[in-house]
């Protein structure tokens, strides 16, 4: 598992699937699959949404305003579940941050 920064992600931090991980809609879940690291691992539908969005050019903070948007009735604690949400996928090897321009 990849060693992730306490304060990571920050604000601008803009996550990337890793290379090699694929996800395929099950329901109202998302299967992932890593070729490289072997790993299937099913995310329910908000880790999912966080998941879709990790695209290398979204920020951290972008990402919260469109699921805030999406569940306006969950927007208090959107903002701290995308990061931790981040932060697992990011310490299963599956998310990392993005390289800079």
């Amino acid at each position: 598992m990849a060693a992730v920064e306490a304060s990571w992600p920050e604000a601008d931090s803009v996550p990337v699937r890793r290379e090699g991980a694929s996800g395929v809609e099950l329901d109202d879940n998302i299967a992932v699959y890593d070729d490289v690291g072997q790993l299937m691992i099913l995310l329910n539908s908000s880790a999912g949404a966080v998941w879709n969005l990790c695209d290398g050019s979204t920020t951290v903070d972008e990402i919260v305003r469109a699921l805030t948007e999406t569940y306006p009735d969950q927007a208090p604690v959107i903002g701290d579940d995308v990061r931790d949400t981040l932060r697992k996928l990011a310490e299963i090897g599956l998310v990392t941050e993005a390289p800079g321009p």
